[in-house]
């Protein structure tokens, strides 16, 4: 893949490359706890903007040649495998022209961030979005924190299904002050001026799947 041919504005940006992957070990202690997620409906064309998109790298292992995966670690995008392009970038502060990219994705991302940057992710994804682009969005139905608990946490155990393989991981955080659910998050996108075209259970109502629309 050619990175220099992207039509992109790409200033103040760090360009990683790809790293080797760990295999995943053959023993799943977690077997009763995983949540089956299909990842589907990728478009074949157009560049896509994947935020949070180290660590297990899984929209870019589907599609590398049009993936763009931003990440603010810098050690989990030199996790991530494959050979798509990876920049460390803050999801609240996107470093792209508006209206760059016709599809944006998260997977299991938006659980990491603070809810106070959710707001300005929101707004950001929508600046860069092309008029008629989607976010396409799969992240957990996080409870609230106990009042009072400082370090509640939160592991989402999944098995994810590609194209061409299944990943099985889990992704663990600190409970917030608040739910990050369903409700939550159509509130943001509805705020930051999105269509909500769909909504969806996964994993037995743990997670979910979101199609967002820019009008």
């Amino acid at each position: 893949m050619n990175w220099f041919r992207i039509p992109l504005a790409l200033a103040a940006v760090t360009l990683l490359a790809p790293a080797q992957t760990t295999p995943a070990p053959n023993r799943d202690e977690h077997l009763s706890e995983r949540q089956d997620i299909v990842v589907q409906g990728l478009p074949d064309r157009g560049y896509i903007l994947d935020i949070g998109g180290g660590c297990r790298g899984t929209i870019g292992r589907i599609k590398p040649k049009q993936v763009v995966a931003i990440d603010i670690s810098p050690r989990e995008l030199k996790e991530a495998p494959s050979d798509f392009l990876k920049i460390v970038m803050d999801a609240s502060d996107l470093k792209f022209l508006d209206s760059s990219f016709p599809t944006v994705t998260a997977y299991y991302s938006l659980l990491f961030m603070k809810p106070d940057i959710h707001e300005k992710v929101f707004s950001e994804v929508f600046r860069v979005l092309q008029p008629g682009g989607t976010w396409l969005i799969w992240d957990s139905v996080v409870p609230a924190a106990t009042p009072g608990s400082t370090k509640e946490s939160y592991t989402a155990w999944l098995r994810t299904h590609l194209p061409n393989e299944t990943i099985v991981y889990g992704y663990s955080i600190l409970k917030f002050g608040r739910a990050l659910d369903v409700p939550y998050y159509s509130g943001l996108a509805a705020h930051a001026g999105f269509q909500i075209d769909e909504v969806k259970d996964e994993g037995g109502g743990k997670s979910f799947f979101m199609r967002l629309r820019k009008p």
